[in-house]
């Protein structure tokens, strides 16, 4: 039986430049995904998974995801990712700014 855990990791947080969600600690697990969910309107967002050895040095994974105006979810799955994971998110200004909520759902 696999185990299977979901976590918030950023909510209802309003950025206004490029910001970098909290890093979470995930080596047990073989499979992650991140939802980030955008409230109201918002500018276009770019949003890049990034992994880490130690919670402190951190490398792009896989492409940027966009978040359209339109859209109001998207997700980022990730697999053979090391033990710590975070996102990038930008496009956020503080004319055009975004407010998030990011859930991480791993599964080991």
């Amino acid at each position: 039986m696999l185990t299977f855990a979901t976590s918030v990791i950023e909510r209802r947080l309003q950025i206004r430049t490029a910001h970098t969600t909290h890093p979470f600690e995930a080596g047990w697990a073989g499979e992650a995904v991140f939802f980030i969910q955008a409230e109201g309107t918002h500018p276009e967002l770019s949003i890049q998974a990034q992994i880490s050895p130690d919670g402190l040095h951190w490398v792009d994974r896989g492409a940027p995801c966009v978040l359209s105006p339109q859209a109001a979810i998207t997700a980022i799955d990730l697999e053979n990712f090391g033990g710590w994971l975070r996102l990038a998110i930008t496009g956020a200004t503080g004319e055009q700014p975004a407010t998030v909520l990011v859930h991480l759902a791993l599964k080991g």
